[in-house]
């Protein structure tokens, strides 16, 4: 996680990145105007349009994370920042005794709600117990799940175990969620050490055909597209959706202490396996979307498969940040040399391309600055500090003050939308400005396996 307390950009481009932040925040804050944006969004999507309720990535709880951060980045109004913030957060779990919270994921369920109370917890005693309460509930859902039921059957969908619904994402909490501390933390505990247990062993397990237990029949495929590409299945390499998710979940669990046997290895062995699925292109280390099987099962190579897109969901971006979590995890350094390598790879595509036409975290210019100052940061990449000014300039391009949130997402080529939320919208494209233009450090990035 984010240790630095200095901004990491220029100050004259920092002044205009926390001036647009504060536009987008301003934005947000008018219940009008996002009343009318996410009417818009609903009409003109191309895709069912998802949000609301108690999401933390698409919905009110991650609004009301995002106006705690502006109550600390702009300080002078942090009073009134800091009101809206907690209105919104009350209001979100007001919601939830009516409508109870169904599923753990991070997007939509309850650790989402978990890692939202225990950033407003890590500056506010009075939350710990609205954290501790949530964190108990969220344990009995694991508890609840069947044993090994990502084992269990010939492939499963991704989203059992991804960054955004699944385990990895529930387990990215559990791991270091204050909660888990001390006398009273046993079933967080308990709950965190089985999440760990049951990745350890999908890692290394297979199905009775002998294809990887991860990995993802065509019946579980989003899109008919991707038969195309992987017409027998294939294993996902996604941060978001796919093994380097869990890798990055082993890695966090594996820092804060787990001790549950096996962990080291299998996060070495998945590490060794997601390196292995990469190929050298022009500019350095690239991976493909997955690696695809054959009729018998076998894992094909990925050398002249297309590369997957420079992005936080899929590409080398969010790859690189799962490799270094793992190497600081193993204190390998040869291993973090690689993921270095793999992320400055990345920054010479962006030179040398036209830069993305989404502003958003999850699929844009957004999620690539935040991954970028983690570089920066955590591991002294000159290329890594270097660029993080052509980025956040690029990253302004998208914002324009004439726009109902200051951002709009582009969903697919000519549907643009004026989204709120963390992972496609305007509060993600905030968040990350603030990340590189503020001493405040970014601990919400911890809901996206970053760091």
């Amino acid at each position: 996680m984010s240790t630095s307390v200095l901004p990491l950009i220029p100050d004259a481009l920092a002044a205009r990145s926390r001036e647009f932040a504060e536009i987008i925040v301003r934005r947000l804050a008018d219940p009008d105007v996002v009343r009318d944006s996410l009417a818009s969004s609903e009409r003109n999507a191309a895709n069912p349009y998802m949000w609301g309720g108690v999401s933390l990535l698409a919905g009110e709880a991650g609004s009301a994370l995002t106006f705690r951060y502006a109550a600390r980045a702009v300080p002078e109004e942090g009073a009134y920042w800091t009101g809206l913030a907690q209105e919104r957060l009350a209001a979100v779990v007001r919601s939830t005794h009516d409508e109870p919270i169904d599923a753990p994921g991070m997007a939509g369920g309850t650790a989402g709600l978990a890692l939202a109370l225990a950033d407003f917890a890590a500056d506010d005693a009075r939350y710990a117990p609205a954290l501790a309460s949530v964190d108990a509930q969220l344990a009995a859902q694991i508890a609840d799940l069947p044993p090994g039921h990502t084992t269990a059957g010939d492939g499963v969908a991704f989203d059992a175990y991804d960054a955004v619904a699944g385990l990895s994402g529930v387990l990215a909490h559990l791991a270091t969620t204050p909660s888990g501390r001390g006398p009273g933390g046993e079933a967080v505990r308990s709950a965190a050490r089985s999440l760990t247990g049951e990745l350890v062993a999908l890692s290394g397990a297979r199905t009775a055909e002998g294809r990887p237990s991860w990995y993802v029949p065509p019946r579980h495929y989003p899109l008919d597209s991707y038969r195309e590409t992987f017409p027998h299945g294939y294993v996902n390499l996604g941060l978001a959706h796919g093994v380097p998710g869990i890798l990055s979940a082993l890695a966090l669990a594996l820092s804060g202490g787990d001790g549950t046997p096996g962990l080291a290895a299998a996060v070495r062995r998945i590490a060794d396996q997601v390196v292995a699925a990469s190929f050298e292109d022009p500019w350095g280390r690239n991976w493909p979307t997955g690696i695809p099987l054959d009729a018998s099962g076998a894992e094909q190579p990925t050398a002249g498969l297309r590369p997957a897109r420079a992005t936080w969901c899929y590409g080398a971006p969010g790859i690189a940040c799962a490799l270094l979590n793992a190497a600081e995890a193993l204190g390998d350094a040869a291993l973090r040399a690689v993921a270095v390598d793999a992320f400055e790879a990345v920054l010479r595509r962006f030179d040398a391309s036209d830069g993305f036409p989404s502003a958003t975290v999850c699929h844009g210019a957004a999620g690539l600055v935040v991954m970028c100052a983690e570089f920066a940061r955590r591991t002294g990449s000159r290329k890594a500090a270097a660029s993080l000014v052509p980025l956040t300039e690029h990253l302004l391009t998208h914002c324009d003050p004439g726009l109902p949130l200051g951002v709009q997402d582009l969903e697919q080529p000519g549907v643009l939308l004026d989204s709120p939320g963390i992972l496609t919208g305007a509060d993600g494209v905030a968040l990350a400005l603030w990340a590189v233009s503020t001493s405040v450090p970014a601990r919400w990035t911890r809901a996206l396996l970053i760091a």
